[in-house]
């Protein structure tokens, strides 16, 4: 099966070329997708685009609303096309790729959560649209310009996120999707035209692709002219982004981060294997956020163990596996013999569903994905704070929640980014920081409008007439 993505130039859907020597490839096992080779007129209109976003940010999160109104409808094209592409090309499992769309039209459709996102994030709501009065100044924030997405494919949301994020700030959106995920961005882009072609939004949007190996002239030259960088994925993915970028912008980095869970002595052991069962299975572990390691503190851990193991096997049919390749099933079978030959403790599912390796804290041999989880039974929080590592752990899911309250600021001084309930690792709640940062803040610019000479301040109350004070040498006297 081929597939052909057109690519999207300030909103609109560029022809697919008719010549092979124009096109590129991506393989997703029997089935390809072919893409247009990026050329000059496409970089050249990108670039030259520079139309000034004046729109107020409730027009803003209306037109995001209406298009997620269209993602919400099961019967919508882009939504059934675009569930069909995760499954046939990415191997999602029917409800993986549903839940997937389900989320989209989540994140368009709240708009109070939109509203409160650039509140909580850059103070006010009003921010982006006026100038604000704060003590001595006026202060409004204006967007970066142009932001230069680089996605990842492991986990298709956080494109959507980062794309809603710069439309959020007013900037053009320059999209550079994933060899993994060319679909998600491409379909997101589509849904904006299907409302309107004209739209500000719409017309601020680009959807390309290139490969980092050859030729990549092009590429260096969009970022060269890119005014913040938003770059996802590993750290050759990252080290690339720095590399390109002007050396006077903000690239913004969600880099490799490793997660785990903390079962601190439950009372309810259905509900901490319910929870910790979601956060291994969620992505099949192949975001930041997902749980590779689960630490259990207190007694019945063997009741707790195979409650897991039952909570697993629920997940592998409410939420079944993305499909293994070859290399992955291998990858699986050495994993589990390499733990068999150490000595450790392996229960593991006969499709590969799942895998749960015992073994003492720190004792991780190599790490699959795909719900491979190694449990630790340990005596307290002190075993588990070594392997919270700064800028390397981003999620701790905790169970009970009223857990977290007792080891919180001993896991952040270690390093942990976001500590939530076990079973919400994928739930980002508004008014929480990302990879210890709050992104919106790095998306604009803050222009500050300072007061004149007549307006007093609070420690002095005279006009302030510098020239005054330098010829009659009265300066200290204004000294609070």
């Amino acid at each position: 099966m081929i597939k052909k993505i057109s690519f999207i130039i300030n909103g609109r859907v560029e022809i697919f070329p008719e010549s092979d020597d124009l096109v590129q490839s991506i393989d997703f096992g029997d089935n390809r997708v072919h893409l247009p080779i990026l050329n000059d007129s496409q970089v050249k209109n990108i670039i030259d685009y520079n139309e000034n976003n004046e729109l107020q940010l409730h027009n803003i999160i209306n037109f995001l609303y209406t298009v997620g109104q269209r993602w919400k409808n099961e019967e919508y094209s882009r939504r059934r096309t675009y569930i069909r592409d995760l499954k046939r090309y990415m191997g999602y499992s029917e409800e993986m790729a549903k839940l997937e769309a389900n989320w989209i039209s989540m994140i368009l459709c709240s708009k109070g959560g939109l509203y409160d996102l650039v509140k909580n994030e850059l103070g006010s709501r009003h921010i982006m649209d006026e100038w604000l009065p704060q003590d001595e100044s006026y202060i409004r924030a204006f967007p970066k310009g142009k932001c230069v997405h680089l996605l990842t494919g492991n986990v298709p949301l956080s494109g959507v996120l980062s794309i809603v994020r710069a439309i959020l700030t007013k900037n053009q959106c320059i999209i550079k999707t994933s060899s993994t995920d060319p679909f998600t961005a491409n379909a997101l882009a589509l849904s904006f035209i299907d409302v309107d072609p004209h739209h500000p939004i719409t017309r601020s949007l680009s959807v390309v692709y290139w490969q980092h190996q050859g030729d990549i002239s092009l590429a260096k030259e969009i970022m060269q002219h890119a005014d913040v960088v938003v770059a996802w994925g590993g750290e050759d993915a990252i080290n690339w982004a720095v590399k390109h970028a002007p050396p006077d912008i903000d690239v913004i980095k969600f880099g490799p981060k490793k997660s785990f869970c903390i079962i601190d002595n439950p009372v309810d052991l259905i509900s901490a294997a319910t929870g910790a069962a979601h956060d291994v299975c969620f992505y099949d572990q192949q975001a930041c956020f997902s749980t590779q390691n689960i630490y259990y503190m207190g007694s019945h851990y063997e009741e707790f163990k195979l409650a897991l193991i039952e909570k697993l096997n629920l997940y592998a049919h409410i939420l079944p596996n993305t499909k293994k390749d070859f290399d992955e099933k291998a990858a699986y079978s050495l994993v589990q013999k390499e733990c068999l030959f150490a000595g450790l403790k392996v229960e593991v599912d006969v499709h590969q569903r799942w895998m749960v390796i015992e073994s003492n804290a720190g004792v991780e041999l190599n790490q699959p994905l795909g719900r491979c989880v190694y449990l630790h039974h340990v005596d307290n929080i002190e075993q588990v704070l070594p392997y919270v590592r700064k800028n390397k752990t981003q999620t701790i899911s905790v169970f009970p929640w009223e857990a977290a309250l007792k080891y919180r600021d001993l896991l952040a001084l270690k390093g942990a980014e976001r500590i939530v309930e076990a079973g919400m690792n994928n739930v980002f709640r508004v008014g929480g920081a990302h990879d210890g940062m709050r992104p919106l803040q790095r998306l604009v610019t803050y222009i500050s409008h300072e007061r004149p000479s007549h307006y007093t301040s609070k420690d002095v109350a005279v006009e302030i007439e510098q020239t005054r004070f330098l010829e009659e040498d009265k300066f200290l006297v204004f000294v609070p």
